[in-house]
């Protein structure tokens, strides 16, 4: 049987190339701005949803679906009888249950849904592979199956594609190990290693594209970023992207989420410069300038699947990484919160996480040095554009979980 791992067919030859083309960056720009809408309509409507309206209009609405999409109803139409009453799409939805795919079903019906997939689209799951452990480490085969069929009831594509930490040469076996490859492959989804000709094999190399060197707002990249800064082409050219990374804390930057998850799409020679990341240095806030860097300059994402089912809070990314304050005979510690988190913002999802880690982990870690939005790397997420900016535009519902209200509370405070 073939290897479900395989490079994409595109008209262009592939092998590593970065390309340099209008017709890809304008693609580029315009999938980029397409997404990026999404998000502001995410964030007016929970400005509304707070109570923020001008007085003249109450929260904003969206008609109930089956929590995957369906077709779109005017919220001044009247409600067909046998429909329930329309709810109220939250910034954040926290679903809780003993169900790791109930628990996803009841985060996605407080916030917005996958109406956002079009027929025929191309939607790039953007896992967590860091390695080969499995879930919590590495995204979970259930989310992919359960996020998979949500994009294909609305007809369209899905592709999964990561590129494990840059010394680590053997993502395409992390994939087999964490058991990615069997879910794509029973499910036929394309799966791809993003690598370099220079770091990985030929087989495993894909086409790339630049991002732009400066961006409004956070200045040049070449003030703590080396050359170019690259992300796969395919990626580029995908209509969508769901981001779905785990929960984790982790021992150099406090905590990784959907936004540190996005160094797995940034070409693995690029990111083994010294200057970049080939050296994890918080000092000055190097690190957290570069994440919030790339997820500005990089593709906007259309929603984020934040899985919290089970959370590593003490430890990470490996197993063996202790936190730099771990007392003696210290092991990874793994909790089952059974928490899921979705949103269309990348910064308010993880300081929704960032608030339940709070609320799990030992006094020793990191992340209990400060508040929740006083944690470094999330005071340059919440500066860096992508997302909400203050707490007054944090907003958070999850009825089925018994601790929303502490979580919102730590989010916050």
């Amino acid at each position: 049987m073939a290897s479900p791992i395989k490079p994409h067919v595109t008209s262009r030859k592939t092998g590593g190339r970065t390309i340099d083309s209008r017709d890809l960056l304008q693609e580029y720009v315009e999938k980029n701005l397409s997404r990026r809408s999404l998000l502001v309509g995410a964030l007016a409507a929970a400005t509304a949803a707070a109570g923020c309206s001008d007085g003249n209009s109450g929260p904003v609405t969206v008609p109930p679906t089956d929590a995957g999409g369906g077709a779109d109803v005017p919220t001044d139409s009247p409600a067909p009888v046998d429909v329930p009453p329309a709810r109220t799409a939250h910034l954040v939805g926290v679903g809780h249950d003993a169900d790791h795919v109930r628990a996803a079903e009841l985060a996605l019906q407080e916030t917005a849904g996958f109406d956002f997939v079009q027929s025929g689209q191309r939607v790039y799951l953007k896992v967590n592979t860091n390695s080969g452990d499995a879930f919590p480490y590495s995204t979970s085969p259930d989310m992919i199956r359960w996020v998979a069929e949500k994009v294909r009831a609305r007809g369209g594509e899905v592709f999964v594609g990561d590129r494990s930490f840059f010394g680590d040469r053997n993502t395409r076996g992390n994939f087999q190990r964490n058991g990615i490859v069997d879910i794509c492959e029973e499910l036929g989804i394309d799966l791809h290693v993003f690598g370099d000709p220079m770091t990985d094999s030929a087989a495993n190399s894909v086409d790339w594209m630049d991002l732009p060197a400066e961006i409004d707002g956070l200045g040049a990249r070449s003030a703590y970023w080396t050359g170019t800064m690259r992300i796969p082409a395919m990626v580029a050219q995908a209509d969508h992207i769901v981001a779905m990374p785990c929960v984790k804390t982790h021992f150099i930057s406090t905590y990784t989420m959907s936004m540190k998850n996005m160094i797995g799409i940034i070409n693995p020679r690029d990111r083994s410069q010294s200057n970049n990341l080939g050296n994890h240095s918080v000092s000055g806030d190097k690190l957290h300038r570069q994440v919030a860097f790339m997820n500005k300059a990089g593709p906007a994402v259309s929603l984020v699947v934040l899985d919290g089912w089970n959370a590593l809070v003490s430890g990470g990314p490996l197993p063996s990484n202790a936190p730099p304050r771990a007392p003696a005979g210290w092991v990874a510690q793994v909790a089952e919160p059974h928490v899921v988190i979705i949103s269309r913002d990348r910064v308010a999802a993880d300081l929704t996480g960032l608030a339940l880690l709070k609320s799990l982990s030992p006094m020793y870690e990191m992340i209990q040095t400060t508040t929740a939005r006083a944690n470094r790397q999330m005071v340059r997420a919440l500066a860096s554009g992508v997302g909400i900016s203050e707490m007054s535009q944090f907003d958070l519902s999850g009825p089925s979980v018994p601790t929303i209200d502490m979580l919102r509370t730590l989010a916050t405070a």
